[in-house]
């Protein structure tokens, strides 16, 4: 049996009652972005809260979290509360088209990216994995309303999608400034894409990640990004 859990150094996610577990997705996006400067960030699809939890642990900001799925929003909401940051943290369980609030800095999302896959048998792993309920337009268009003049918006997709999602921020005056190619294992591939995007052209940072080696060991510059994460 799974564990209900995973542990990192500053915090544990409980995710038993999420559609989504932690996984290595949800943590590259969270020690990728660059949170620093930013005084408000928005974690679109919140799911456990695992995002918006290393962000808190990298930043000062104050972090708001939108799930649509009423489950994973209750857990994600007792995960911030156990956290050492929980008065920087609110998890919101709202339709996140739907969903208004101010402008913000940082806007991240690991979104619903298997847009013609076979569907899961749940309806929230479904709504959690496919975008039944959110299509990367919708997202978009979504954050480009909420993105303050100088914010960035940052996401983790199947390398595969990175054009496609890149084409549909362009149409919505939203520019790549980063993008990190990710593979498994060195050598292969990549798999997913780490994509940030700005309201400012500029020349684009592009660089490559491993997650890990042959033999299943962490590669260096992994276990460099993730060095305050993981125990």
């Amino acid at each position: 049996m799974a564990s209900p859990s995973f542990r990192f150094q500053q915090f544990e996610v409980f995710h038993d009652r999420c559609a989504m577990k932690v996984g290595t997705d949800g943590v590259l996006l969270g020690a990728w972005v660059q949170p620093d400067t930013a005084r408000r960030i928005l974690d679109v699809g919140a799911g456990s809260g695992l995002i918006a939890l290393i962000l808190a642990q990298r930043s000062t900001a104050e972090i708001v979290g939108v799930e649509l799925d009423e489950a994973a929003a209750v857990q994600a909401t007792e995960n911030v509360q156990r956290s050492p940051w929980n008065n920087r943290i609110h998890l919101v369980q709202a339709d996140f088209r739907t969903f208004v609030d101010e402008s913000f800095d940082l806007i991240v999302s690991n979104p619903p990216y298997f847009q013609k896959a076979l569907q899961a048998p749940t309806a929230s792993r479904n709504q959690a994995r496919h975008d039944v309920t959110l299509s990367y337009s919708t997202l978009i268009e979504k954050v480009q309303s909420l993105l303050s003049a100088q914010g960035r918006f940052a996401v983790v997709l199947p390398f595969d999608s990175s054009r496609e999602f890149e084409e549909c921020c362009w149409t919505s005056n939203l520019y790549l400034t980063r993008c990190c190619a990710v593979s498994t294992i060195e050598g292969q591939a990549p798999k997913r894409v780490l994509l940030e995007f700005s309201r400012q052209r500029t020349v684009i940072e592009r660089t490559t990640l491993s997650v890990g080696v042959k033999g299943n060991a962490r590669s260096q510059a992994y276990s460099a990004l993730t060095s305050d994460l993981y125990l």
